[in-house]
């Protein structure tokens, strides 16, 4: 109809904030200009639009999603893929640690390459040094990586990226921490059954 608009949304980690419209296009706008949209570094934002029926206020569901990160330099990144999702960090016995994660390619802007997998027994993780990488495979739903036997009562942290190649990587930050035990968890013992009648 000639009334109806398309609101512009927008969120963080995909919690959208559907209150205030950071936008309103025509419906045959292809592009929108978007004012005073302060983006710091280091952030991931995420737009949605939805149509607006002007006779009744009732809105559509959200459009595919659009991924948008700026990096620590305040610049926007391209070609980036999703950040991984899901992410677990286990103690396996023999002081070794598995990380697990999920991929989802919702709004991506391309597909990733694969993932870096990173390491360290220190305070921060070094970003430019990773030390594995796994392949992505879009018919896999889960992925992980388990490190080879590690010191014993030593504090790792651990993180994983999706990166492109001859492109940029993911910018999430947050890593995982735990303690690698040579031993795991203690077995259960004293273990018996009984029938109910």
């Amino acid at each position: 109809m000639a009334d109806d608009v398309i609101n512009v949304y927008r969120g963080q980690d995909g919690a959208i904030d559907y209150d205030t419209p950071v936008a309103v296009m025509d419906l045959d706008d292809t592009s929108v200009d978007i004012p005073d949209h302060d983006l710091p570094p280091g952030t991931i934002w995420h737009y949605v639009r939805r149509q607006k029926r002007d006779c009744c206020e009732m809105e559509s569901s959200d459009s595919p999603l659009c991924i948008v990160q700026i990096d620590a330099a305040g610049e926007m990144m391209l070609d980036v893929p999703n950040v991984p999702q899901d992410v677990q960090l286990e103690l396996l016995a023999g002081a070794k640690l598995r990380l697990r994660w999920r991929y989802s390619t919702a709004g991506q802007a391309v597909s990733p390459t694969g993932f870096k997998v990173f390491i360290t027994d220190g305070l921060q993780i070094d970003w430019d040094t990773w030390t594995a990488t796994v392949a992505y495979n879009p018919g896999v739903g889960e992925y992980s990586w388990t490190s080879g036997q590690l010191t014993h009562g030593t504090q790792y942290r651990l993180a994983v990226r999706s990166y492109k190649t001859g492109a940029a990587e993911s910018q999430n930050t947050k890593n995982y921490v735990a303690v690698a035990d040579q031993y795991g968890p203690d077995a259960i013992t004293d273990l018996h059954a009984e029938i109910e009648t």
